[in-house]
């Protein structure tokens, strides 16, 4: 008798076990064709994805009460977001799938600063679209095809350069020409490379540039004078804004640096001290010249490899390579990789 009792107790935690070890569904394969759907947003308007195509689509599944998909919203997403709102050949769209009411919807949205199109009433989609936990990214091509998933964290940079690559989006090159000044050429695809524009001014540097939002491109030089001046373009460079200075004084002989993230970008010179100096901007006005010391013999190079993170590197005294970093609060001490680099060179760098 007891050992009929033992054998159904092992029978039964058999069971038990293999109920909670159900697999998780796989996300849909890129390439695949993106399900369809129509849902409301949260003033009861009608919206299918269809409505979308022919642009690039990243849908963000989350529930109203889920602590990742706050956190990711809120520090991911968003500051990507602001980098594409004004292109209208990029849509965000999030769908809310765990029974969400209007109200619950519009706290979460209070607490992560999400501004673009939220649907409710999505559970089904999500198991159409085989979600398993949230937050999960389906970028869709603008053909309306799959073209990247993912699941908590997000990777901003790869959500990015997914983006960017499926909207096709010109690579533009900037120069100093035998006249002293700044000319450009952009490559597109499937069309080449353009013709040669000049862009005037009296250059004393090779030139540094930045895209810190879609359509927008901002090109850094030393002038004739010594301080730093720059041209942007809000359209993709059919139009450019008159020169204008923002100052400083560098080292003869050097160019300055520049990277972005989000609306703010950041420029780095080697003043006439030798010093690294940093001027920042943050989407309304300019800082002041901040002094980050160090001894440089190169033009600084700087990236930003995310949200709130810059990398300068310059050559040292020594000859070697030597870089700091901003963590979004601070500056580190200068640290160096070590190398030698030639007399008169700097280093370059990418993220």
């Amino acid at each position: 008798m007891t050992s009929k009792r033992i054998m159904l107790m092992i029978a039964v935690a058999m069971l038990l076990i293999a109920s909670t070890t159900i697999p998780a569904l796989a996300l849909l394969p890129n390439g695949q064709q993106a399900p369809n759907f129509q849902l409301n947003d949260l003033s009861g308007n009608s919206h299918k994805l269809s409505d979308y195509r022919g642009k690039v689509v990243v849908i963000d599944f989350f529930g109203w009460a889920c602590d990742y998909c706050i956190s990711d919203a809120k520090n991911s997403l968003v500051p990507l977001y602001n980098t594409y709102k004004n292109d209208p050949n990029v849509q965000f769209i999030s769908v809310e799938i765990n029974s969400g009411t209007p109200s619950q919807i519009q706290g979460y949205l209070s607490q992560t600063g999400v501004s673009w199109l939220v649907l409710g009433g999505g559970s089904s989609v999500g198991s159409t679209y085989q979600i398993a936990s949230t937050p999960t990214l389906y970028v869709i091509n603008p053909a309306g095809n799959i073209a990247l998933s993912s699941t908590y964290p997000t990777n901003v940079q790869t959500l990015k350069s997914t983006i960017d690559a499926l909207e096709g989006k010109p690579v533009h090159l900037f120069v100093q020409g035998t006249d002293n000044a700044l000319w450009s050429k952009y490559y597109q695809s499937g069309a080449g490379w353009s013709g040669w524009q000049s862009l005037g001014g009296k250059l004393t540097s090779s030139p540094a540039a930045t895209s810190p939002t879609s359509g927008v491109i901002d090109v850094f030089v030393r002038g004739s004078d010594g301080a730093i001046w720059k041209r942007t373009t809000t359209n993709g460079g059919s139009s450019w804004s008159a020169w204008s200075g923002i100052g400083g004084q560098l080292a003869s002989g050097t160019g300055p640096a520049v990277c972005s993230q989000g609306s703010r970008l950041d420029v780095f010179a080697q003043g006439t001290d030798g010093a690294l100096w940093d001027k920042s901007y943050a989407g309304t006005s300019w800082s002041g010249w901040q002094g980050l010391s160090g001894s440089l013999t190169s033009s600084p190079a700087a990236t930003s490899p995310g949200i709130n993170l810059i990398d300068v590197f310059a050559r040292g005294s020594d000859g070697a390579v030597w870089y700091k970093a901003w963590d979004g609060t601070a500056w580190s001490g200068w640290h160096s990789p070590g190398g030698q680099l030639a007399s008169g060179t700097g280093p370059a760098v990418s993220s």
